[in-house]
């Protein structure tokens, strides 16, 4: 009929497609393929769609991309149609309401920590919770700036729990993780120095007569706000936005299982969408091209690591934090460790201390020390140096009038398994903003 010009071509192609169709619903088994294959195909170019939108911009000539301005943590600006990208721009940056990353504050003094020459501020915005201290005069290579008590500092791992009156209930939990690391024992004593018990407050006050020490280190960690990237949700993009901080239980970081590779292996996804969402945007935040899957294996790493201690841990949070979300004090005690993993992981230091064979290096947290800025290609300017009941916090080279007082970062102890270098490593696990990256 076509070669004779009876039947137009349309109609044959609407033809065809009903006898395609006919052929499928013949047999039942055609008809049960035909129907799964397109239920698998619409959902998979349904989050096909949402994932590509959420980082297309809508107005390509308005976006300013980062990798062209170092200097500024605003990845990109429009008039309008803003995108749903992940960010590093806060909503209010000239409020200290609007900054999201500010801690809490804390009186230091009133801990025992005594300071030589500094001043102290809160970190501005684009600083993202680290920075604000500073020489308040010229201070001399080698002289000491600040005293910390030893009874203050976070301390994970074996003799070192010693240094924590609350240990025993650390050590215990710490023993019945899945896959126990530095992380583990570090995690559980900040969980034990967070909730005290009555008992161990009792014993506390009386063995201490210039104070609570478990007090006062329990108001410290309750400064904490800062973390690693997306430890607040507004660094996944706005509250809108698809697959982003809305679709996370909880944080990015509780977010997912050890087998999403198999249970999204059907949607074509490698991973749980919001991690997948997150993995394409921190590459483009950090600037590496083609480096999806290496941001998406880092933010793996990172859940499987929580994963690995989030219930031996949990009967050490009393107390859950209460949240807009509904969720059961299971799950919100699940939620504030990941938030306790990310903010000290983004603290952690290593300390030279000393043990049984000598000095040993140990990772801990040290009050003071985890807000100092990211040093610059002099290095840093002030080091730890352990002296019998305290810390002291020396300057390793003459420090100017002004000068911000500074840590290396680079140093710090990571992740087992975890080999990310430059801004990767360092917006991940530290939170540290654009100009720390060089």
């Amino acid at each position: 009929g076509r070669g004779l010009g009876l039947v137009s071509a349309e109609e044959v192609s609407r033809r065809a497609v009903r006898r395609k169709i006919s052929y499928w619903h013949k047999s039942r088994a055609g008809s049960k393929y035909f129907q799964h294959n397109m239920k698998e195909s619409i959902l998979a170019f349904a989050l096909a769609i949402a994932l590509s939108s959420a980082f297309v911009p809508s107005a390509i000539p308005a976006v300013s991309l980062l990798r062209h301005h170092h200097a500024s943590t605003q990845l990109y600006s429009s008039s309008e149609n803003v995108d749903d990208l992940p960010s590093l721009e806060f909503s209010s940056a000239d409020t200290e309401e609007g900054n999201v990353h500010a801690n809490k504050p804390w009186d230091h003094e009133k801990a025992g920590i005594q300071t030589h020459k500094l001043t102290f501020r809160s970190p501005h915005p684009d600083e993202r919770g680290k920075g604000g201290v500073s020489a308040s005069e010229s201070i001399q290579a080698l002289e000491v700036v600040a005293r910390i008590p030893r009874s203050l500092i976070l301390v994970g791992g074996g003799d070192f729990f010693a240094y924590d009156g609350d240990a025993p209930r650390a050590v215990e939990a710490a023993a019945n993780a899945q896959n126990r690391t530095w992380v583990t024992d570090l995690t559980a004593a900040t969980l034990v120095a967070l909730h005290p018990t009555l008992s161990e407050l009792a014993m506390d006050k009386k063995e201490s007569s210039s104070g609570s020490t478990l007090i006062s280190k329990q108001q410290w960690v309750q400064s904490w706000v800062s973390g690693g990237w997306a430890t607040h949700g507004s660094d996944l993009g706005p509250p809108e936005a698809q697959f982003g901080q809305k679709c996370t239980t909880g944080s990015l970081l509780s977010t997912g299982s050890d087998n999403d590779a198999n249970i999204y292996a059907k949607f074509r996804l490698p991973c749980h969408p919001a991690i997948h969402r997150a993995a394409v945007g921190l590459a483009f935040l950090t600037n590496m091209e083609d480096g999806e899957e290496e941001c998406r294996e880092a933010l793996a790493r990172r859940g499987a690591v929580f994963r690995s201690m989030r219930d031996a841990l949990l009967p050490l949070v009393l107390e859950p934090t209460e949240r807009e979300r509904m969720a059961s004090m299971r799950e919100r005690r699940a939620w504030d460790v990941a938030d306790v993993v990310s903010r000290m992981l983004s603290r952690a230091t290593l300390l030279q201390l000393p043990g049984v064979d000598g000095e040993v290096s140990t990772p801990a947290v040290v009050p003071l020390h985890e807000r100092l800025a990211q040093c610059d290609a002099r290095g840093e300017n002030v080091k730890l140096i352990a002296d019998d009941m305290e810390l002291l916090l020396v300057a390793t080279r003459d420090i100017k009038q002004g000068e911000d007082l500074t840590r290396d970062y680079t140093t710090a102890p990571r992740l087992v398994g975890d080999e990310t270098e430059g801004a990767l490593h360092l917006l991940l696990q530290f939170g540290l903003p654009p100009n720390a990256w060089h």
